[in-house]
């Protein structure tokens, strides 16, 4: 008896000092954001303010903010889209070397993105593609191999007897696709929108060498030059910065959380 209950203490210790080391960044992060006269410390503020917000939202951050929902919003779509073409097919049609053409899909998927910039980045530049949409293609094909695993795994889950009915009573393929197969695969298509997305948003290094021109720059690569910028670093901008930074991946989980639910079930069930 005496036994559990010094194995309770202990657990319950373990778990405190956990929620302090978890939950310290974030207190330190939010302290400083609304502390006008933020010095970097976790204390308590005197006063709280907006002030380190409309810093933060002031100059070149609302065009880099706009530039982040450009390239996040573009791959995330164009993702969705290039994947659901090439996905359905690979999922219905007996395509001879198909699952070689998957277990490549697999490698690829691990593959570094900086392992293959220098190819993306000259043929990026021989297209004419060193801007805003050539890091929504780049990115794009860089989501592709995840997106059409994932989305194969969805459509492999619709019955493909509703398809045959449909066609039956005379409907199209085109019909087919929208009218049944995609409703019925929205909580995948909603996971690869999600994730394409949060991707593209934190993305840092292909922004930073594709679009080369200051207004063109994302926030990642602005959270960056806001560092030591004119020779001092202000945390509360920072702060504030990041929060604003992070509050968009957040909103877009809460605005797509049923679906999501669904899918990384979905996810789980096909391993």
């Amino acid at each position: 008896m005496e036994s559990s209950e010094t194995t309770s203490r202990i657990t319950a210790i373990a778990l405190a000092f956990m929620a302090v080391i978890w939950v310290s960044p974030f207190s330190w992060l939010f302290l400083n954001a609304f502390n006008p006269l933020s010095t970097g410390q976790l204390e308590i503020p005197k006063s709280v303010g907006l002030d380190n917000f409309a810093m933060a939202m002031s100059g070149n951050a609302g065009k880099q903010f706009l530039n982040s929902m450009l390239i996040a919003a573009g791959t995330a779509t164009l993702s969705v889209v290039v994947g659901i073409s090439a996905a359905y097919p690979l999922s219905r049609l007996r395509i001879p070397g198909r699952n070689a053409f998957l277990w490549t899909l697999v490698l690829l998927r691990m593959l570094p993105s900086a392992g293959v910039l220098v190819p993306l980045y000259f043929a990026a530049q021989r297209g004419g593609l060193l801007n805003q949409f050539g890091v929504i293609v780049a990115l794009t094909i860089l989501n592709l191999p995840f997106t059409l695993l994932l989305l194969k795994n969805f459509f492999d889950t619709v019955p493909i007897e509703l398809e045959e009915a449909a066609y039956v009573e005379g409907a199209t393929l085109l019909q087919i696709v929208t009218k049944i197969v995609l409703p019925m695969s929205k909580a995948g298509i909603a996971v690869v929108w999600f994730y394409s997305f949060t991707g593209a948003w934190n993305e840092f290094l292909l922004p930073l060498i594709f679009a080369r021109v200051q207004d063109a720059f994302p926030m990642s690569v602005g959270l960056y030059a806001a560092f030591g910028q004119q020779g001092a670093i202000n945390y509360g901008f920072l702060t504030a910065f990041s929060i604003i930074y992070a509050a968009p991946a957040v909103g877009v989980y809460f605005l797509l959380r049923r679906n999501m639910n669904t899918g990384f079930a979905g996810v789980g069930v096909k391993g």
